[in-house]
């Protein structure tokens, strides 16, 4: 065989590595294998934060201190970084919770503590076609409470459950809590 031969199989069967390479790396990129947690916060832009230690299950009964740590489960849309005066997390707009349950054991009771800029502010809570608005007939620190149904929810380990917030004007969060009511 001559040479220049040589050089033309070597560089067919370069051509060949490299084109399956770069295939592989094609496929990997449009199906990684990576947690959902990760996929959330990295390639879908959906959650706020993302720490490697964390997931988006959640344990019923778990309560969320949003005035110092990052919880994982915040939308990325609507919520800021915990206020550095210790006032909570601030939620400027349409938000949520993104969360995985183990089961549904029946409806969720979604009970918070935040701190409301003016009276008669509502907080709008939703899950699917549910949504229920609750109205803070006072400014400065509130609670509030509400049974989110069942029907909505789902125990899919790859499809979290969303539970939005809409304030009517940016509302500081300093904790969050969801429970089973049976």
């Amino acid at each position: 065989m001559s040479m220049s031969r040589m050089m033309k199989v070597a560089m067919v069967a370069l051509v060949l590595a490299l084109s399956g390479y770069y295939l592989a790396v094609l496929y990997l990129a449009a199906h990684p294998k990576v947690s959902l947690a990760y996929r959330y916060y990295y390639l879908e832009l959906k959650t706020r934060f993302w720490s490697r230690y964390q997931t988006l299950a959640y344990v019923p009964g778990t309560p969320l201190d949003l005035v110092v740590e990052r919880a994982p489960y915040l939308t990325r849309d609507g919520w800021d970084l915990p206020d550095e005066t210790g006032k909570g997390s601030p939620l400027n707009g349409p938000g949520g919770l993104y969360f995985i349950l183990h089961r549904v054991d029946g409806p969720l009771r979604l009970a918070g503590t935040l701190t409301v800029p003016v009276a008669g502010c509502t907080l709008t809570v939703g899950q699917g076609d549910w949504q229920q608005t609750i109205k803070f007939d006072a400014a400065g620190p509130n609670t509030f409470a509400v049974t989110v149904p069942a029907e909505g929810l789902v125990a899919d380990p790859e499809q979290p459950n969303l539970v939005t917030l809409t304030p009517c004007e940016p509302l500081f969060f300093q904790s969050l809590i969801m429970t089973n009511l049976e």
